[in-house]
């Protein structure tokens, strides 16, 4: 392993503890642990998933105009999210295509906290300082002072709740609170996740990040690693930068509009508003797969002999007990049901769209190209 790779604060109990590191974002990261992917999805699905996402970026913004340099730079309207509420936001380029996405939590009118993905810790910081520099506004990276640490799954609040005196049936989905951890460490309590289920994340000083894993772990958690973790985001039909994103997708060809307000301006507006006005070309769509064989990221997909897309992300979930995969399509076919081909390695595998996600814990599913 490169020493040229950074290191969390989790990053030794993980090697202590059967973890297999890869390199990722920069990072020294576990993918799994000596029970494997298909048992750590089943552990998500049915328990509670512990996450290491100290690798992830934090930004603070604070000052009188914190909200105006938000809603500049970012995709949702950061004005109008309520005090103590988490909304899911884009940093998109002058073109409209997307530099990173994150979820912007608002802790009150001078203060907004943004999430930014590992690979975006970096070049978010810098995007920041450069397009919201005209306002009053101090910006904090705290990406290395915090701990970030997720606890995901149908047992997460019931483990949780062994470690803090928080009320967590009162903070709600997307929404988030101050409060402590083990009696004595502060911490941001917010209602999220990245797999589907009900969860909790959790932000506290680094130095205290060994201690809450082992607590978390004692309590009834399970150590997941980041392929259960892209599985699980796989299944619920959930965008990743760098695949169902980036610079050269627009998030109205991801179906990211909930996380965008056409109505203000931002960086990106106007490019987004004349790709709405002219239509909108491509479109992120679920496929399934016939057979048990994955079609990778990178796939090219056919409907004849026109190429007509690309698999954006593919896995095999041990859910559904099938492979599946997400692409980003030509419009026109974004409907499900209609039947196509990826190319796996010069041999044509029969797919179908479907809507998505492919898995959720209460929500009915969505047309393809919805």
């Amino acid at each position: 392993m490169s020493d040229a790779l950074r290191q969390t604060p989790l990053t030794d109990w993980h090697k202590a503890h059967g973890a297999r590191c890869v390199p990722f974002a920069g990072f020294e990261m576990p993918v799994q642990y000596e029970g494997g992917i298909k048992d750590e999805v089943h552990q998500v699905r049915n328990g509670c998933g512990l996450f290491d996402l100290c690798h992830m970026g934090r930004l603070v913004l604070r000052g009188p105009e914190a909200i105006k340099a938000a809603d500049h730079v970012l995709s949702q309207n950061v004005a109008r999210i309520p005090q103590g509420a988490i909304r899911y936001a884009l940093i998109c380029a002058e073109d409209g295509t997307v530099v990173d996405d994150t979820l912007v939590y608002k802790e009150d009118d001078a203060t907004i906290h943004v999430v930014i993905n590992a690979s975006g810790r970096e070049v978010d910081d810098a995007w920041f300082r450069e397009h919201a520099g005209a306002f009053d506004v101090e910006i904090e990276n705290v990406s290395d002072d915090q701990a970030m640490i997720a606890l995901q799954g149908p047992q997460s609040k019931d483990v949780l709740a062994k470690l803090t005196d928080t009320d967590l049936s009162t903070i709600k989905y997307y929404r988030f609170t101050q409060g402590t951890v083990l009696g004595d460490i502060d911490t941001l309590i917010s209602r999220t996740g990245y797999t589907g289920e009900d969860g909790f994340e959790l932000f506290f000083p680094k130095d205290r990040a060994e201690q809450v894993w082992e607590a978390l772990r004692e309590a009834g958690a399970t150590p997941i690693g980041l392929g259960a973790r892209d599985v699980c985001r796989t299944e619920a039909g959930m965008s990743l930068y760098g695949h169902e994103i980036n610079r050269e997708i627009t998030p109205l060809e991801a179906g990211l509009n909930f996380g965008i307000d056409l109505e203000k301006d931002f960086v990106g507006a106007d490019a987004l508003r004349a790709q709405q006005a002219g239509g909108v070309p491509r479109a992120i769509v679920g496929l399934g797969v016939e057979g048990k064989r994955v079609l990778r990221d990178g796939c090219r997909l056919f409907l004849g002999d026109s190429d007509v897309g690309y698999v954006t992300s593919g896995t095999f979930s041990p859910t559904l007990d099938r492979p599946i995969a997400i692409a980003l399509i030509e419009r026109e076919h974004a409907t499900d049901g209609v039947a196509l081909e990826g190319d796996l390695r010069g041999r044509r595998v029969p797919v179908q769209v479907e809507g998505l996600p492919f898995y959720s814990r209460k929500r009915k599913k969505k047309a393809a190209g919805g």
